[in-house]
């Protein structure tokens, strides 16, 4: 394969990003339209519940208190998804997460569609706590994941790991040959091209490399907000 390297400085607002990044998001809808609703689901369910057993004369009103309960733990579940998935749709700029954690919430929203398809990750990031751009982690990271599986014409594994230079992290993604057999799926909107990849990489000023097949994503590490003081009474 050809080497590919990009410095990442191109303006955020470029055609090409923009393109990317509807694309991805194109993908991602599906699995994000269920993190929405999956603790939304329930709420009706137990709300018919607790309906028949206030229908009594004399309701038992412990396993009622307890069904509320739970709806009051669903519908802030709920709440919490909902504002995740925004800050999926409309990143906030100023946002970090340690490198770890954001690794790790990539790969999951990517887990079911790639077990599905034959395909296997293994993070070796682990809870490295180094403090990298929210968004960028987001989308450069999942825009290559999809970019290997979608050019690859078999099962693969792809083997995530990190090693932290100074004010830097490497974010390395190698692809080798998998195992089995997976199920070929219509993918939700268009593949991710390595272009693609390239072009959110430059706008997240990342750097971005392809030799065969190993890829590596270099990010700046950020200091993480410091928590607001709290106000004087």
């Amino acid at each position: 394969m050809n080497n590919e390297a990009t410095s990442g400085l191109a303006n955020t607002g470029n055609e090409g990003a923009e393109a990317a990044r509807y694309a991805l998001t194109r993908r991602l809808l599906p699995v994000l339209r269920h993190h929405m609703v999956v603790n939304l689901q329930p709420i009706g369910m137990i709300y018919e519940v607790l309906d028949r057993k206030m229908a009594g004369s004399e309701p038992d009103m412990a396993p009622i208190r307890e069904g509320l309960g739970k709806i009051n733990t669903l519908a802030r579940s709920a709440i919490v998804s909902c504002l995740d998935v925004v800050t999926w749709l409309a990143p906030d700029p100023a946002a970090v997460t340690a490198l770890g954690a954001g690794v790790e919430e990539c790969l999951e929203l990517l887990s079911n569609n790639f077990r599905f398809r034959g395909f296997n990750t293994v993070n070796e990031v682990g809870n490295a706590t180094f403090q990298v751009s929210q968004s960028a982690l987001r989308e450069v990271l999942t825009a290559a994941l999809m970019a290997a599986t979608d050019g690859a014409d078999g099962p693969v594994q792809l083997r995530i790991h990190a090693q932290s230079e100074r004010d830097l992290t490497r974010l390395c993604i190698d692809t080798r040959p998998g195992e089995g057999t997976g199920f070929s799926t219509e993918l939700a909107y268009r593949s991710l091209t390595w272009g693609d990849v390239e072009a959110l990489a430059q706008a997240h000023r990342t750097l971005f490399t392809r030799d065969g097949t190993l890829v590596t994503l270099i990010y700046p590490l950020m200091l993480a907000a410091a928590p607001e003081a709290p106000s004087g009474g």
